[in-house]
């Protein structure tokens, strides 16, 4: 148990560096696009790849920030029905449904690793102002698709300690799982 709680900090602390690289892309989209703006209303003049660019950073920031979302539970969920009931029922439904999102981001993961894998052997090419090659824009997709597989399986194990104790697990708790 002690190996499972250093992997536990460990993919905690790699899960909070991915959410710091996500929230530095989202700064530096505020500022490329406030400058765009602005160049653009003074100057008359845009540079042509600056959406695509943006476009393929808002994939970026997205996929890089998701984990750390699911981790702390901070994601949407049925609160509002499930709150009312006893909570070992909600343990028992938040386990079920964490057990089909493990199903579900398994097979994610192994269909984005597939295509990910045959646009690397294809080289593939976006047809786009800068022609890049796909797979360094969707790279992002399978690994963080792992990354929320292994956090799936770290929540199972936590609904399943707290249906056997009964304990309430109230929705959005910032603590490490």
């Amino acid at each position: 148990m002690k190996f499972l709680g250093t992997a536990g900090r460990v993919f905690d602390k790699a899960i909070d560096a991915l959410l710091v690289a996500s929230g530095l892309i989202v700064f530096i989209q505020a500022i490329w696009v406030s400058e765009d703006v602005i160049v653009r209303k003074a100057a008359g003049w845009t540079w042509a790849p600056s959406f695509e660019l943006l476009t393929y950073s808002l994939v970026w920031m997205t996929f890089l920030g998701v984990t750390a979302i699911y981790r702390d539970r901070g994601h949407v969920v049925m609160e509002a029905i499930v709150q009312r009931l006893p909570a070992r029922a909600q343990n028992m439904i938040s386990l079920i449904t964490t057990i089909a999102c493990s199903g579900l981001t398994a097979f994610l993961l192994f269909f984005t690793a597939r295509l990910t894998v045959r646009d690397i052997q294809t080289h593939f090419i976006l047809a786009t102002i800068l022609n890049p090659p796909k797979w360094p824009i969707e790279i992002v997709i399978p690994f963080t698709f792992l990354l929320l597989f292994i956090q799936t399986l770290r929540h199972i194990g936590f609904y399943y300690r707290a249906y056997r104790t009964g304990e309430r697990i109230i929705s959005g708790e910032q603590q490490s799982i």
